[in-house]
């Protein structure tokens, strides 16, 4: 049976469901001690004096920690890379300085969570003030380029400021969007164990456990074969666990010193300044375009803020780039403002999501000041060559995307003015975006075993983040063996397995599913070999390309033979096979390869309350192939309700004066609920990208987040005449 493109549902799920699954703050370990960690209460400053006997004689404590008795770390290293990825740079506990509110600034470890808190409270703190620097109209005229962070921080190609000025017709305007936290279900944990030998296990919540060891080893000076990190269950990341945070040295550093596993689990409120934000974008974008509605120039600005100590960008202006066609040019630019909080990071989907925002909406406002229908007008700037390198993309099927999604959508019912649709009461609106979306090309590494039972073992150190990785991998691996996939088990999350990439980027099964089918691959050809010219060879008589694999036999149908898999190790007197595969891309093919989609949804808003709902919604997906179209399907509704929360819900609200962000839970930062979402229509119309990864697919998860808030606030425009140009939308301004 072909696995592949089956509807495959998750094989992790009943542990999930039933409690099974262990999370990082589940696992049982011996001896276990409780550390809470103890935060600045101003946002710029330092400490003058911090009082912590009464915290040390509490009741079970075991050890207060603060700048003055923390072992010394050596600096993260410079540039930043994902290969040993610090959330931040500076290091807690270190000095006196105070450069953000919730900044650590003592950690109280006790025999238990409950006392460890309690003593944290004990913990008297003098402070040296000063006033705060936070992001506003005030700061963005402080801001400064930046050095380089992943992609260069100006692009131009050809003469953008000629298109536009020379244009027919000229759009320019600016688009804000809000600080967003990623809040996902299960909070960060470490719990950190030393062995007798010097070894550091490390079990914590981390979507890169490579990276975690790297950047360990180079900050505690321990050898990176000296150290394990296990992640195998997370409870979502979308992005702040692919970095190292403070909490975790904060946990390996008092399990050295006390001789005694610790553990830190970190608080909802905790995760608002302890792993990372999206930070809030200014953009400004002008497009110039011809009468009859081609592109003849694109210009992006944007400004997003950033740590003191760190050049995090927030890249918004990179979606232009290869976008849309432009005659003349397209500049880019991004610029960035140190203000007193802690380092951003990538949330779901980094960069591409805050960028299509402005550009997705700008080209709405340009549909209609040209008069061109919005998917008419994209179809018109679709290219086959990248503009931005001029290569030619690998696999585009955009314009699938546009026309597909619109007939499912029924978008010829629509008819263009605003206010111009009704369902009763309500205002009903139809918009619509296009989107592109990175696809990343990573090294990595997997292990297949099979063994006597004829059953076969995965092993990869790759991340399950509650996508269905340990799913689709068992049914690359089943497909390439020729395996039932209840004979094939997944074993992931550990540094002692094969060595893996992060699960970033969407990119965990177009990189890591290679390896793992180059593995089984390697199995599968070894034991064909096997049978061609093994002990009492059945299949001597064939050539290798008359064998098949199937239903966990190796069949030879000239010849009417079969053998299983358990058979042929019985015959050669072996307990197993085993195969690597080592998948080793560069990081620029000789094409272009991005995820593309259009989406289009339907709002009704009330007239008289400023309440917009989003009614319905139709996504086109271009991500290559599918391996399972129940988990992909899964991934789009997940992205769609990320986009929601996006464009009406999100909002990270800063105190101006103190420098702090404010709603630190549930209850002050909204996020969608089941009653926020409708029924969401998904298609794929992709086909197999050879140059995005041998088993042909291209990164999905975060491009379907990806301009479903330009979607929903260019229906909003059609239901209203409004043009809202800030996220999150809010009743107040439709009032």
């Amino acid at each position: 049976m072909n696995t592949i493109g089956q509807p495959v549902s998750r094989v992790d799920g009943r542990l999930k469901v039933t409690g099974g699954a262990r999370y990082t703050a589940d696992i049982p370990i011996e001896g276990v001690v409780h550390a809470a960690i103890v935060h600045s209460t101003i946002a710029n400053g330092r400490t003058v004096s911090i009082h912590t006997m009464a915290a040390e004689n509490a009741p079970g404590v075991l050890a207060v920690f603060t700048h003055r008795n923390m072992p010394r770390m050596n600096p993260t290293p410079k540039p930043w890379s994902h290969l040993h990825p610090h959330g931040q740079s500076y290091l807690p506990l270190q000095d006196e300085q105070i450069h953000y509110a919730g900044q650590p600034i003592a950690l109280v470890v006790a025999h238990t969570l409950d006392q460890a808190i309690y003593a944290g409270r004990l913990i008297k703190v003098n402070y040296e003030i000063h006033p705060a620097v936070v992001f506003g109209p005030h700061t963005t005229k402080e801001a400064v380029q930046p050095p380089r962070f992943l992609w260069p921080v100006a692009s131009l190609v050809g003469d953008a400021e000629k298109g536009i000025a020379t244009a027919a017709v000229k759009i320019e305007q600016t688009y804000t969007t809000a600080d967003r936290h990623h809040n996902p279900m299960e909070p960060h944990a470490t719990i950190a164990a030393w062995e007798p030998d010097g070894t550091l296990t490390l079990y914590d919540t981390t979507q890169h456990i490579f990276g975690t060891r790297e950047l360990v080893s180079m900050v505690l000076g321990i050898p990176q074969e000296k150290i394990n990190v296990i992640a195998q269950f997370l409870g979502g990341g979308f992005g702040c666990k692919g970095y190292v945070w403070p909490h975790t040295l904060l946990a390996a550093l008092a399990a050295k010193v006390l001789n005694r596993p610790v553990q830190v689990q970190l608080t909802r409120a905790q995760l608002y300044s302890m792993v990372g934000h999206q930070p809030a974008t200014v953009q400004t974008i002008a497009l110039g375009a011809t009468r009859d509605g081609k592109l003849t120039g694109i210009r992006h600005d944007s400004i997003s803020p950033t740590a003191v100590f760190d050049n995090y960008i927030e890249y918004a202006a990179l979606c232009p780039r290869s976008l849309w066609a432009a005659g003349e040019g397209i500049w880019t630019n991004h610029k960035i403002v140190h203000v007193n909080r802690n380092t951003p990071t990538a949330l779901r989907a980094p960069h591409e999501a805050v960028g299509h925002f402005a550009l997705e909406s700008a080209m709405d406002e340009l549909a209609y000041a040209t008069g061109i229908d919005p998917v008419e007008l994209r179809l018109l700037n679709d290219t086959e060559i990248d503009p931005d390198t001029g290569r030619p993309f690998s696999t585009r099927a955009l314009r699938k995307c546009l026309t597909e999604g619109a007939a499912r959508f029924g978008w010829n019912k629509r008819t263009p003015e605003p206010r111009s649709m009704r369902e009763g009461r309500y205002l009903v609106g139809q918009g619509m975006a296009g989107a592109i979306y990175t696809h990343w090309r990573w090294p990595a590494k997997a292990r297949v075993t099979v063994r006597a039972d004829g059953s076969a073992l995965v092993e990869a150190g790759t991340h399950d983040l509650g996508t269905g990785t340990y799913t689709v991998m068992q049914q690359v691996a089943a497909d390439t063996l020729g395996l039932p996939l209840e004979k094939v088990t997944v074993r992931i999350g550990d540094t002692r397995l094969p060595k893996s990439h992060a699960s970033i980027g969407s990119a965990t099964l177009a990189n890591a599913g290679a390896s793992i089918m180059l593995a089984a691959k390697a199995i599968r050809d070894k034991a064909i070999q096997l049978a061609m010219t093994g002990r009492d060879a059945l299949f001597a008589d064939a050539a290798r390309d008359d064998v098949i694999v199937s239903d966990g036999r190796l069949v030879f149908a000239k010849k009417n033979l079969d053998i299983t898999y358990s058979e042929l190790l019985a015959r050669n007197d072996l307990s197993s096979l085993t195969g690597d595969g080592d998948y080793d891309p560069a990081a620029e093919g000789p094409k272009a390869t991005f995820s593309f989609s259009a989406v289009f949804a339907e709002v009704h808003v009330d007239p008289e309350f400023g309440l917009v709902r989003l009614n319905r919604f139709v996504g086109a997906y271009d991500c290559g192939r599918i391996i399972n179209p129940k988990t992909a399907r899964s991934q789009a509704i997940g992205g769609i309700t990320w986009g929601i929360g996006q464009a009406l819900l999100e909002k990270s609200e800063t105190d101006p004066a103190m420098g702090r962000f404010l709603n630190r839970n549930y209850s002050g930062y909204l996020v969608p609920t089941s009653a926020d979402i409708p029924e969401l229509d998904v298609l794929f119309v992709g086909d197999f990208d050879e140059e995005a990864s041998p088993i042909g697919v291209k990164g999905l998860g975060e491009l379907t987040s990806v301009s479903v808030a330009p979607a929903i606030a260019n229906a909003v425009y059609h239901a209203t005449g409004t043009r809202i140009r800030h996220l999150p939308i809010m009743v107040e301004d439709l009032l």
